[in-house]
């Protein structure tokens, strides 16, 4: 099994603020300390913050994980005692620097480091037990650089890519692995990596292969990563290699398993997510977990805004699927109905036809988007076509249908649609133009299409899902748009027999809301004996079209689950 336990996979209170009884979609709460308040005296250490902040999570029954800040945050005693100082061109939050190869340096990080490996390992198992891991950091904050700006005194330089800074970086690596995961008689406590990976693993924006080979090396214990690009948004620039390269890892996987947090920041303030805050909350929660996302850090004013504001839905979704990593014991799967127009895919559309495939190409783009725009695909905000993540997550101001290197396929986790574009027709902005008070289904789903003959939809589980295939009881949910009176459709499943059974039919009110159909059934087999080799489906049974945005399926009888506050 991976570890830390998949129980504590979910949302987790970045600043550890909150109380879980006030805002029960919290999962655990990180805990970060400067080293300059934990060792004001040289020797002399100071952990009660560190214990308290332990023993509340005890107390609520949460996790925890633990960090140092230090490079800048080291105590000013460090430079009356060896240690030169690090002065540079930058003005922001820090004066300046220790110099990070002096002997002195070395020698007090590599004590702090171990003290405070002996102070967790003095803790009861009960409260050591709710320690998920602990953050690795070696530099500035987590940006994992040895300073701000460029050093005045050249014969200090440390950039990103120095060998120098490296092998510091590897140093500090060795020092964490011995103190937590080689210490004779305890626990092995995973560590959590911070820009680890080659180039094309990282967005393009840096290459630390080796510091990711040096991992995968030398760890002895469970690891993570820290990598938000798939929880801050949806349809974002370079979202597929980000996806491609990590979910392996993350969900079922073979060999080595890691574990992923991410941290959403106040992009949500941003003016893309201000659009509407639930939709956007959702979507990201769904991208998220289809990247196989494990921990999502929530800043402070967005949990306090969660509730008021609608989207605290999205947080109890991501923990519903979040901890399900293992097919045979999951006991959820999701499929989210959903095409993104990825402009890098070729193969879908020839360079021949669409024009070159570069992320400049604007007019590739609106090419590809208009193929769709009779079933609501648009481009809202031009500009942020050619932008990477970063700046399209601070400046981008509406909803983008295409993109570079976006998640083209459905959303999910252990369910998968069956030949999804041979049988259905993808669907984009269903009801209208997105507005503060759209449904946060309305942003993408599937349907009918009985003209063109496309009258079903057809879902297959994870293989290892049903290992056991007698009957079983399984709850099945759908959520459909009624936009047409009278209209009729049902769900049928696998029971084993030659023809699969009808679970529900559902006749629609046309309404032109959004509504979720649910049952449970105690003769599922799911052995893929239904049509088109599926375990289950959504059939019409007239000549109009219905429209759907995800199913999923609860091994066992109906939860009590959250609704949505915008369900309609």
């Amino acid at each position: 099994m991976a570890a830390p336990p998949p129980s504590s996979f979910g949302v987790w209170d970045r600043g550890s603020s909150f109380d879980a009884s006030e805002y029960p979609f919290l999962r655990g709460a990180g805990y970060t300390q400067k080293w300059s308040e934990v060792e004001k005296q040289p020797g002399v250490y100071d952990w009660t913050q560190l214990d308290q902040a332990t023993e509340k999570a005890l107390k609520n029954n949460t996790y925890i994980f633990l960090s140092l800040e230090v490079g800048p945050e080291a105590p000013d005693w460090i430079y009356e005692n060896g240690v030169p100082k690090v002065f540079t061109d930058d003005l922001g939050r820090w004066t300046f620097y220790p110099y990070y190869l002096s002997p002195a340096y070395k020698k007090y990080f590599t004590r702090l480091i171990t003290e405070f490996g002996a102070h967790i390992y003095a803790y009861p198992a009960a409260q050591q037990e709710r320690l998920a891991f602990i953050q690795v950091k070696t530099g500035c904050a987590e940006d994992e650089v040895a300073y701000k700006g460029s050093p005045k005194d050249l014969a200090h330089q440390l950039n990103r890519n120095s060998a120098e800074w490296r092998s510091f970086r590897l140093e500090a690596f060795t020092l964490f692995v011995k103190t937590f995961q080689e210490t004779a008689g305890t626990r092995k406590i995973d560590l959590l990596f911070n820009i680890i990976g080659k180039a094309e693993d990282l967005g393009g924006r840096f290459d630390f292969g080796q510091e990711w080979d040096w991992v995968m090396s030398h760890v002895n214990g469970g690891f993570g990563i820290k990598n938000g690009a798939l929880s801050r948004g949806h349809h974002l620039s370079g979202e597929q290699s980000f996806h491609n390269k990590w979910a392996p890892y993350l969900i079922d996987p073979k060999g080595v398993a890691l574990f992923r947090r991410s941290e959403m920041d106040k992009g949500w303030k941003k003016p893309l997510y201000q659009l509407n805050l639930p939709l956007n909350f959702y979507w990201g929660a769904i991208n998220a977990l289809n990247g196989g996302q494990s921990i999502w850090d929530i800043e402070e004013t967005a949990i306090e805004a969660s509730k008021t504001e609608g989207f605290d839905f999205s947080f109890h979704f991501f923990n519903r699927y979040a901890g399900q990593i293992w097919p045979a014991t999951a006991t959820d799967a999701f499929c989210a109905l959903h095409k993104g127009l990825d402009s890098a895919d070729t193969k879908s559309y020839p360079e021949a036809v669409f024009g070159e495939a570069v992320q400049q190409n604007w007019d590739r783009m609106q090419k590809i988007c208009a193929l769709f725009a009779k079933q609501g695909a648009a481009i809202d905000d031009k500009a942020a076509l050619v932008m990477d993540q970063v700046k399209q997550r601070s400046t981008q101001t509406g909803f983008n249908d295409v993109g570079w290197q976006i998640w083209a396929d459905n959303y999910g986790r252990f369910l998968y649609q069956i030949d999804a574009d041979a049988t259905s027709i993808p669907l984009w902005r269903i009801g209208g133009p997105i507005t503060p008070t759209s449904s946060i289904y309305s942003r993408f789903g599937r349907g009918f299409e009985h003209a063109t003959g496309k009258n079903a939809l057809y879902f297959k589980l994870h293989e290892g899902f049903m290992n056991d295939k007698s009957p079983q009881t399984m709850t099945l949910y759908v959520t459909w748009f009624d936009q047409t009176c009278g209209s009729t459709w049902k769900l049928a499943y696998d029971t084993g027999a030659s023809e699969m059974k009808t679970a529900i039919a559902v006749t629609g009110s046309g309404d032109n809301k959004w509504h979720e159909a649910s049952v449970t059934v105690t003769d599922a087999v799911f052995a893929r004996g239904g049509a088109s080799g599926s375990d289950i489906a959504l059939i019409n049974t007239d000549d109009k079209d219905d429209v759907f945005s995800i199913i999923e399926v609860h091994r066992g009888e109906a939860l009590v689950r959250p609704s949505p506050i915008r369900s309609n």
